[in-house]
């Protein structure tokens, strides 16, 4: 096989998408995860140090959010730690929605 064979095959294969972009495109998503959950957290301690309350709202949706990013990991890889941590972000989410809406109730 020559270079061109070669690089059509692997173009047929990743149907025609280039690994480049790909991989682009996962650290850029990666990189947008770490400023959301960073600003969260900012939010979150402005809001408990204003409003003399915790946030849970923006726990529940962070924890949400990893855990489905988790449970999706352990479909495709097989791998138990995913789903171990899948698990615990879910327990939390849970635990912060309750949170969330018993404040709700409260108020």
């Amino acid at each position: 096989m020559n270079r061109d064979e070669i690089l059509a095959r692997s173009q047929k294969e990743n149907h025609g998408q280039d690994i480049v972009n790909l991989e682009i495109a996962k650290d850029s998503l990666k990189n947008g995860w770490i400023v959301i959950v960073c600003l969260l957290a900012v939010v979150s301690v402005v809001d408990a140090l204003v409003f003399d309350r915790m946030n849970s709202e923006v726990f529940f949706a962070i924890t949400a959010a990893t855990s489905v990013v988790f449970f999706l990991k352990y479909y495709k890889l097989h791998q138990k730690h995913e789903l171990f941590i899948a698990i615990i972000d879910a327990v939390a989410a849970a635990a912060f929605f309750v949170a969330w809406i018993l404040e709700l109730v409260k108020y």
